[in-house]
């Protein structure tokens, strides 16, 4: 897959919204993201509540901690997570959008431009290597 990495990931009794959410936290400042998904417009407002409730989190650990090294990185990671665009339009009418999520006959039609895949449906082989052939060399591939 174009060299890319790939990594397999199980969410187990949590729902993939969730680790997707813990996840894509991790992944943040590396780029845009791409989600594959059957059901976009549902599949983003799970991951939108996720990642409110890691932002709480967040939040609640900067207002109890003492250390000044943890409050300042906190200081900076929260306004990036609140500034993070979730979208499930086009890149066209979404340019800014920092989580993209759409089917796989979706981004057939708009190849995503980004840096980090979630794939959370099944997708034949060759649809995602069309998918994926426009990703930069060394991103990552995450399937559920």
């Amino acid at each position: 897959m174009h060299g890319l990495y790939r990594e397999q990931r199980f969410a187990g009794s949590a729902p993939v919204s969730r680790d997707l959410a813990r996840h894509l936290y991790t992944r943040m400042m590396c780029g845009k993201v791409a989600v594959v998904t059957d059901k976009p417009a549902s599949m983003l407002s799970a991951v939108r509540k996720q990642w409110m409730q890691i932002e709480r989190q967040l939040r609640r650990e900067r207002s109890s901690t003492l250390d000044a090294t943890r409050i300042l990185e906190l200081t900076y990671e929260i306004p990036r997570m609140q500034s993070m665009v979730f979208t499930a339009k086009t890149p066209i009418d979404e340019p800014q959008a920092d989580v993209l999520f759409a089917t796989a006959a979706d981004f057939l039609r708009w190849p995503p431009q980004c840096r980090t895949m979630y794939v959370t449906c099944p997708v034949e082989l060759e649809v995602l290597h069309q998918i994926t052939a426009w990703m930069v060399v060394h991103g990552l591939v995450v399937f559920y």
